[in-house]
C-alpha cells in the first residue's frame, strides 16, 4: 500500500526564492500544455497524450533558456498530473471536471521522483535552478520505507510542507467479530449500534468563529493591493488552517478506532455536493465535514485489514431494523424516534438507520426496504468503498 507521509518544512528566504523559480517553471509547463491540448481538442478533435506532451516539453527547454535552467524532473510530473486530470475529465464515472489553468501566486508546489530528491543527514535534498539545496524537516515521525517521491508545497498560511510517498504494510489487527452501520448526522457526528463507539459532534468551525469572523473583518478593511492586505490574508490563511488540521487530527483519530473495532463497517453512498446546496444546512454540514471522515475511515479500515461498505441511502431511517416494516408516516427530520407499528420496536431514529447500514444485516434476511411479507428490497446491493 502506498501513503503520504507529510512534515513540516523550515524554509529560509534563499530558498524560498530558488523553490518559487521552481513553482514558476511548473505553472508555465502546466499552462502551455493545457492550452495545446485545448486548442487541439477544440479545434480538431485531437487529444494530446501525456507521452505527446513530454516530448512537446522537450522541444520548449530547447526554445527557452530560462526554463531550461530549472530542473526538468518537476516539470515532467506535472506533464505526468495533467494526464491524469485529463484522463478523469472523461471518465464519467470521476466527478473532476476540466482541468484550469494557474494563476500567478496560486500555483506553490513541485514534485521530485527518486531521481530529483535525497535524504541527508535528516535533511531534505531537491533540486532547483542552482544546483541543490538542502531543507530542514521537521520529522515528527520516523518514515517507515524509503520514500519513493516528495512534493514540497507552500500552503495559503505560508507554511512550507513536504508530502513524501512510501510503501506501508496494512496493520492486520485480526478478525473482531464485530460489524456494525454507521449513520452521519449533526447532533451526533456518527451513531452505530453501540451507544459507546457513538462520535459527538466538535464543531471546530462553530467554536472558532469568532475568530473567523475577525479576521475577515480585518481583511475587508485592508486596502486592495497593499502589503497590509497581503499580510491580513495570510492570518486569516492561518485561522482556516487552524480549524482544518484540527478537524484533520481529529477524524484520523476517530477513524482509526473504529476501523480496528469492526471488521465490517456499513455506510451511507452519500451525495453530499448536493445536500449542501440547501443553505440552512450547508455550514453544518461543511463543518462536520462527512466526505472527508468517511474517505478516511475507508482508508483506515484498509489499513487494518477490514472494510468499509457503502450502501445505498435510501430508507435507512424510515424502516424497523427489527421487522423490516416501512414506517407509515414519513418521519421528517425533527421526529428523533423510530416506532414500528408492526413489531413495536421503539429506536432512536439514528440508531435504527445505523442496524439497517450493518453490512452483515444488510447481506441476510433483514434489508432495507423489505416488507414484512418479504417482499424484494428496492435497494441495491452494497459496494465496496474505494
Amino acid at each position: 500500500m502506498e501513503a503520504r507521509y507529510a512534515y513540516r518544512l523550515r524554509v529560509t528566504p534563499a530558498q524560498a526564492r530558488s523553490l518559487q523559480e521552481v513553482f514558476d517553471s511548473c505553472r508555465f509547463v502546466w499552462n502551455t500544455a493545457l492550452g495545446r491540448w485545448r486548442d487541439l481538442w477544440r479545434y480538431e478533435g485531437l487529444s494530446l497524450s501525456w507521452v505527446d506532451m513530454a516530448a512537446e516539453l522537450t522541444d520548449w527547454r530547447s526554445r527557452f533558456d530560462w526554463l531550461a535552467t530549472v530542473p526538468v524532473t518537476p516539470q515532467q510530473q506535472v506533464i505526468r498530473d495533467l494526464g491524469k486530470s485529463i484522463r478523469a475529465f472523461f471518465d464519467p464515472k470521476n466527478p473532476a471536471g476540466r482541468p484550469n489553468f494557474k494563476r500567478k501566486g496560486s500555483h506553490a508546489t513541485a514534485s521530485w521522483n527518486a531521481n530529483g530528491f535525497a535524504l541527508r543527514d535528516g535533511r531534505l535534498c531537491v533540486a532547483v535552478k542552482d544546483g541543490r539545496t538542502d531543507l530542514r524537516v521537521v520529522w515528527s515521525r520516523e518514515l517507515p520505507t524509503a520514500p519513493k517521491s516528495v512534493t514540497v508545497y507552500r500552503d495559503a498560511a505560508g507554511h512550507w510542507w513536504a508530502s513524501f510517498v512510501v510503501r506501508v504494510e496494512p496493520e492486520d489487527v485480526g478478525v473482531t467479530g464485530s460489524s456494525t452501520g454507521l449513520d452521519v448526522g449533526l447532533t451526533t457526528f456518527a451513531t452505530t449500534e453501540y451507544p459507546d463507539a457513538d462520535i459527538p459532534n466538535p464543531r471546530f468551525a462553530r467554536n472558532a468563529a469568532k475568530a473567523l469572523a475577525r479576521s475577515q473583518r480585518n481583511l475587508a478593511r485592508k486596502m486592495k493591493g497593499s502589503n497590509n492586505r497581503a499580510k491580513a490574508k495570510v492570518g486569516a490563511a492561518k485561522v482556516y488552517a487552524h480549524t482544518a488540521n484540527q478537524r484533520k487530527d481529529w477524524q484520523r483519530k476517530e477513524a482509526r478506532t473504529l476501523a480496528r473495532r469492526f471488521d465490517r463497517i456499513g455506510v451511507e453512498d452519500l451525495r453530499i455536493k448536493n445536500m449542501v446546496r440547501n443553505r440552512h444546512l450547508a455550514r453544518a454540514i461543511s463543518d462536520a465535514g462527512w466526505g472527508d471522515f468517511l474517505a478516511v475511515l475507508a482508508w483506515q479500515a484498509r489499513k487494518a485489514g477490514h472494510e468499509v461498505v457503502r450502501l445505498d441511502p435510501r430508507n435507512t431511517s424510515q424502516t424497523c431494523s427489527g421487522c423490516g416494516a416501512k414506517a407509515k408516516r414519513r418521519l421528517g427530520l425533527a421526529d428523533r424516534t423510530f416506532v414500528c407499528a408492526e413489531c413495536g420496536l421503539v429506536l432512536d431514529r439514528d440508531r435504527n438507520a445505523a442496524r439497517n447500514l450493518n453490512p452483515d444485516r444488510w447481506d441476510k434476511t433483514v434489508r432495507v426496504g423489505q416488507g414484512v411479507d418479504g417482499s424484494k428490497p428496492k435497494v441495491s446491493a452494497g459496494t465496496l468503498a474505494a
